[in-house]
């Protein structure tokens, strides 16, 4: 996961993934690398195994003013990007690599992670 760098544009909700050092800039405004922090339980993702894929939700409210914008799967050097948007469940489907992290943004919670 240390490839890969996250920037997000807290104006517009743009998303730009990294594999190295880069000046990014969006709506005017350079942007900074934003690193995700461990979960806590309370804010992890739901995660189950279905047949060869995770299904992955959760009891976020996904309001328009706090949702969660995307969900990346990053495994083996390779990532899995699932946008989302307000006022839809969170429930997406993504192929299971093996052992894996988890990464989401809210705008209140921030850039977080798990294992997965």
């Amino acid at each position: 996961m240390e490839h890969f760098t996250f920037y997000i544009c807290e104006a517009c909700g743009n998303v730009l993934i990294g594999t190295g050092g880069a000046n990014v800039s969006c709506c005017g405004q350079v942007l900074q690398a934003v690193y995700p922090q461990k979960a806590i339980p309370a804010q992890k993702l739901q995660v189950d195994e279905m047949e060869d894929e995770w299904f992955i939700s959760s009891d976020h409210p996904m309001r328009k003013d706090d949702y969660i914008s995307f969900v990346a799967y990053i495994s083996g050097g390779a990532i899995n990007f699932v946008r989302q948007y307000p006022e839809w469940n969170l429930q997406l489907r993504l192929p299971r690599r093996g052992h894996g992290i988890l990464v989401w943004y809210s705008r209140k919670q921030g850039l977080l992670s798990q294992s997965i």
